[in-house]
């Protein structure tokens, strides 16, 4: 908050400078507006690296970039689980869940753990759910039983809607940890 204060007083500052130039064309205000300048990319450079050092925001960054919205998220929000689905479209969950229930990929502020902890917990229960209800079917593709359909309607009904529930779960709760980190870490 300070350093946001202090660039916006030099940017006011700078523009008196120039507005000093403009009225009188010397080597004071060119000098002057010289040194807001150089001050002003001064801050900017320190607040880049200040945001480099916060673990919080380097781990946000990693979990982006495993669970980017634009992917696996936008699979999850629009996929219907009646039908088959590739496996290798899920591994991006499946490795969030392997390798981010550990102390080193926890979030420093516990609110932000504790999002990470709800993504977490609904994405195990998706692809647990998604283990002991859908079978391989060739070539990495994933299913329902087909015969269910027929056979069982009304448990291929119920497997569908759960499957299609709990993947919105898991799109609420990533969008939900984004927001949260967006708001809490300004990125």
């Amino acid at each position: 908050m300070k350093i946001k204060l202090l660039k916006i007083l030099d940017i006011i500052c700078l523009i008196g400078c120039v507005a000093w130039y403009y009225k009188n064309p010397d080597w004071e205000p060119f000098i002057t507006g010289l040194g807001l300048l150089a001050a002003f990319i001064g801050l900017e450079w320190n607040e880049s690296k200040e945001i480099e050092k916060n673990p919080d925001i380097i781990l946000y960054k990693k979990l982006i970039d495993l669970l980017p919205s634009a992917t696996i998220i936008e699979y999850l929000r629009n996929k219907d689980f009646g039908s088959a689905f590739r496996n290798e479209q899920i591994d991006p969950l499946r490795e969030f869940c392997a390798y981010y229930d550990n102390a080193e990929h926890e979030f420093i502020d516990s609110k932000l753990e504790s999002k990470k902890k709800e993504l977490l917990n609904s994405a195990n229960e998706f692809l647990n759910y998604l283990a002991r209800h859908t079978w391989p079917l060739q070539d990495g593709i994933q299913s329902i039983p087909a015969e269910w359909q027929e056979d069982q309607r009304e448990r291929w009904d119920r497997t569908k809607r759960e499957l299609n529930r709990l993947s919105d779960l898991v799109v609420i709760k990533h969008q939900e940890l984004v927001r949260l980190c967006k708001s809490k870490l300004n990125v």
